[in-house]
């Protein structure tokens, strides 16, 4: 969980990052890493994968519902996905690893 934080607080900082399921389905291309938490739906989530795998995204499943990642981004809301971008690659091999 450590990893997770790191990136999304270098996420925070850049201000380079979507969240919510509307923006995170319409801008898949281009981004470094997608975090979906267990509450998005299945067809939302179908898309998401579908888009993804065509443009070699990986995506982080976070085990934990939309509460919880609001939360991680310091919101009081709910957030369902987030896509972001300017992320090591090394980190992002470390957070898939411990997926």
């Amino acid at each position: 969980m450590k990893i997770l934080e790191k990136i999304i607080k270098e996420s925070i900082s850049n201000n380079k990052y979507k969240r919510g399921i509307k923006e995170v389905k319409s801008n898949i291309k281009g981004w470094k890493l997608l975090i979906l938490s267990n509450t998005v739906n299945s067809k939302d989530k179908r898309f998401i994968e579908t888009q993804a795998s065509q443009y070699n995204v990986p995506i982080y499943y976070l085990q934990e519902n939309s509460v919880k990642l609001g939360r991680l981004f310091n919101k009081s809301y709910r957030i369902s996905s987030v896509s972001l971008k300017n992320i090591q690659d090394e980190d992002i091999k470390e957070l898939m690893q411990n997926q």
